[in-house]
């Protein structure tokens, strides 16, 4: 058992640690989909439902990359995430509005991440069970710029193919423990365009949420209470603590169990006492 050991600091001398057992991942399906605003030439590619995964506008909770086990030993690992291009013929289940044009090939760049230091966020093309040797790609913390991208349409971008992709088991990682700030872009890689370039033009950036490992995002002290964040897998129950000394506790529970449900969850410590006072998030099982 790998054990995450956490440490902030809040104004008025209240500190949070959370602890935090990585052991398994969350395997619930999530998708974005990727299709155009038009069928026409330069016509913009967009993330049809990237509204819900917005960081920049949402708290949606992307599942947690959690397993270390298997291919991706040593790193925080999910497959739950799809990207998927949406159907423009009959035989994928199209017409779908809002579906690129036929022809279009479109793949998912990763432009941007942000997250703790010295950590990266890596792409990995195949299920992660067996043994595929090295990730596809990975990215740096710090990256503005990435041109690595993952293919989405399952087509080889001959004229009038359907753009429709929808693969499942692709693996993301991150290196080190905490919360990451992907930048997403979906782009077409066809050659249908005049002068053999692509349909569309790129869609605007998507910053989605990852969280590697379990941790307590954030706390809010307000006069004689403070409130706790944080986010957990399903099947998993975890129990805020509060002490006033992380290395003598005791370590006091200041709500009932909650049970993980994959978005931010808060309970509310109506104890809170002046001067230091330390928080931790303790996994108590992770039975279904």
């Amino acid at each position: 058992m790998k054990i995450q050991l956490q440490t902030l600091t809040w104004r008025q001398s209240i500190a949070i640690i959370a602890l935090a057992a990585v052991t398994l991942s969350c395997r619930a399906d999530t998708h974005i989909y990727a299709g155009a605003l038009g069928v026409n030439q330069n016509d913009r590619l967009q993330f049809s439902n990237g509204a819900v995964f917005d960081a920049a506008q949402t708290r949606y909770s992307l599942p947690q990359i959690l397993r270390t086990n298997g291919l991706n030993a040593g790193f925080y690992r999910g497959d739950a995430l799809t990207f998927s291009a949406l159907p423009a013929t009959i035989p994928n289940g199209g017409p779908i509005a809002g579906a690129a044009a036929l022809g279009a090939r479109l793949a998912v760049q990763v432009v941007s991440v942000e997250g703790p230091s010295g950590g990266s966020f890596a792409f990995w093309e195949g299920d992660g069970e067996s043994d595929l040797g090295e990730v596809t790609f990975s990215v740096p913390v710090g990256t503005t710029n990435g041109t690595n991208a993952l293919l989405i349409s399952e087509n080889n971008s001959e004229p009038g193919a359907d753009p429709y992709g929808h693969i499942h088991g692709r693996e993301f990682t991150a290196s080190v423990p905490g919360t990451y700030i992907v930048g997403f872009r979906a782009i077409d890689t066809s050659t249908n365009g005049p002068g053999g370039g692509p349909i569309h033009a790129p869609s605007n950036i998507l910053p989605v949420r990852f969280q590697a490992g379990m941790r307590i995002e954030t706390v809010q002290h307000f006069t004689n209470r403070v409130t706790v964040s944080f986010r957990s897998p399903p099947a998993i129950s975890n129990l805020v603590e509060a002490s006033q000394s992380p290395s003598s506790g005791p370590w006091l529970p200041v709500a009932a169990p909650v049970r993980g449900n994959n978005t931010l969850q808060t309970v509310t410590d109506t104890n809170a006492t002046a001067g230091p006072r330390f928080y931790r998030l303790r996994v108590l099982n992770n039975l279904p």
